[in-house]
């Protein structure tokens, strides 16, 4: 795992992606309310919600993206399963630990892209 952000960064603070959705108000509340984002700024056509230093935003537009996950580095990744398995989420693949050096698990949000939630296996 890459180190946590520090309070003093150079340049960088945060990447947040843009992904375009049809529904943003639907997605907004998909993960607000399953995966447990707060949401800060939302109209019909664009939305950002965030989970610590983790950021998402959505735009309005039919959603282009193919083959492409979301990858989330978390400091407890059972804790944050253990959160979200029982919600009405689709998961893509149960929690393990991976030959590549990583716990993960993933699930699909309401517009069908993969994200994955992880940490090195110690």
């Amino acid at each position: 795992m890459p180190p946590r952000p520090s309070s003093n960064p150079q340049q960088f603070i945060q990447q947040a992606p843009v992904l375009r959705v049809r529904r943003v108000v639907e997605t907004v509340n998909f993960y607000r309310d399953l995966l447990g984002f707060n949401c800060d700024y939302q109209t019909k056509t664009y939305g950002v919600v965030w989970r610590d230093n983790a950021a998402l935003h959505f735009t309005q537009g039919e959603p282009t993206q193919s083959g492409v996950k979301h990858f989330f580095w978390l400091i407890d990744v059972n804790t944050y399963y253990d959160e979200v398995v029982h919600k009405n989420v689709k998961i893509t693949h149960e929690i393990g630990d991976r030959d590549y050096g990583i716990r993960d698990f993933g699930v699909a949000d309401n517009n069908g892209f993969t994200l994955v939630f992880g940490q090195d296996v110690d």
